[in-house]
């Protein structure tokens, strides 16, 4: 009995406790209940008088917290393609976006057509039209080929030279040059006292601007212009830089030109070509052989031997025991000798240093290089030569020739 009394009582505790509690939550307003507003320990709560006790006048009363509201999450509305969003979030009418349209783009100048040369001596060339090959027919191939190992002098000499020669300078924008040497020819032709004056201020007024001469050469040509009685001899100064500029710069770049070997090509029977699978020697004393087989070796990364062969050439064309021969000397030497150079070819130790030491005593002569040449040749001939013979570079220039 007595049990069950106290059950009964633990029991009705229990409800009067959950009664109690339900209720209190039901008096707080739905939109009050927060997170902070849940009871928390009394020691992180602070100590705040009732109203029925005095408040001491040193405590002042703190103001009431007005409920604030809990305000509602930014809402991200994202419309469908094609629609716009208003100001009140709502979705508005169908509507489709337009791009502004791109202005018309403006149109790119046509500039005329005009060689480069126009460009840089517009002045000079505006009026000139490129100079044209001269025909193939009736020239031979040792006359042209001869070019090659020739002076400036010498093409000059040969009417279709100096055509084949001019229009390498057109291309490389040097023609100034060669024009000036044929109006220094005619005007010292002249005999008139006149008309040597007025041809030298000509000359002036067409070239002066362009072409490279020394002030002492201008002296003698603006002398000449302010004298009564011009004498012809002040052109040779003039006549001589320039004809030096071509022998030193421009004429070596011809032979080596593309131009000039498209024109050898053109004269090249195709015997002359067959008889290099039979001969080393006539392949590369050939001007158009030698630049099929450079080609060659380029591709296969192994020029620099033939390179060296031909810079001994042009050394050997150097005036004997000159200082132009000695300078020519030393720049192979550094180019082609010197150890961990670029182009260095392969030579046996002790002719190296026998070369050097020669550059050194500038004791130099056009035996200089006969060894290495010798050397060089024998490299040539056993592998690269045989694979030259075998390559499509050499198949392709015979089907070309007739």
């Amino acid at each position: 009995m007595c049990i069950t009394l106290k059950y009964m009582n633990l029991k009705n505790l229990l409800k009067y406790m959950q009664s109690s509690t339900t209720s209190d939550v039901q008096s707080i307003p739905n939109n009050t209940l927060s997170p902070r507003d849940s009871p928390q320990p009394e020691a992180d709560l602070p100590h705040i008088p009732s109203s029925s006790s005095p408040v001491p006048k040193n405590i002042k009363t703190p103001s009431p917290v007005p409920d604030i509201p809990e305000e509602p999450e930014d809402v991200q509305v994202s419309p469908p393609p094609g629609q716009l969003l208003n100001r009140n979030l709502s979705i508005a009418e169908d509507r489709p976006v337009k791009t502004p349209p791109r202005p018309p783009a403006k149109p790119k100048p046509i500039l005329p057509a005009h060689n480069l040369a126009t460009s840089m001596f517009d002045g000079f060339v505006k009026e000139r039209a490129a100079p044209e090959l001269p025909p193939t027919a009736g020239i031979g191939f040792p006359r042209a080929a001869s070019w090659s190992s020739s002076t400036v002098a010498d093409i000059l000499a040969d009417p279709i030279g100096r055509q084949v020669f001019r229009c390498f300078l057109f291309e490389a924008l040097a023609e100034e040059n060669l024009l000036f040497v044929e109006k220094v020819e005619e005007i010292q032709k002249l005999k008139n006292a006149a008309d040597i004056q007025t041809s030298i201020q000509d000359l002036l007024d067409q070239y002066g601007s362009y072409i490279n001469l020394s002030s002492n050469a201008m002296k003698g040509l603006n002398d000449a212009v302010n004298s009564d009685k011009p004498d012809k001899k002040c052109l040779d100064v003039a006549y001589k830089e320039i004809m030096k500029l071509l022998e030193n710069d421009q004429f070596p770049r011809f032979r080596r030109s593309a131009l000039y070997i498209g024109f050898l090509e053109k004269l090249l029977p195709r015997a002359y070509a067959e008889a290099w699978a039979n001969s080393f020697d006539a392949l590369i004393g050939n001007t158009v052989g030698r630049h099929h087989f450079r080609q060659f070796l380029i591709n296969v990364h192994a020029e620099e031997n033939l390179r060296f062969w031909e810079a001994v050439q042009e050394f050997k064309g150097q005036k004997n025991k000159s200082p132009a021969m000695w300078n020519m000397g030393r720049t192979i030497q550094q180019q082609y000798l010197r150890e961990g150079a670029h182009t260095e070819i392969f030579l046996p130790h002790s002719l190296r240093q026998k070369i050097d030491e020669k550059i050194k005593a500038k004791d130099v002569d056009v035996t200089l290089f006969d060894e290495a040449i010798k050397h060089v040749e024998q490299i040539l001939k056993n592998d690269p030569f045989v694979r030259f013979l075998q390559s499509e570079q050499y198949t392709n220039l015979l089907n070309k020739l007739d």
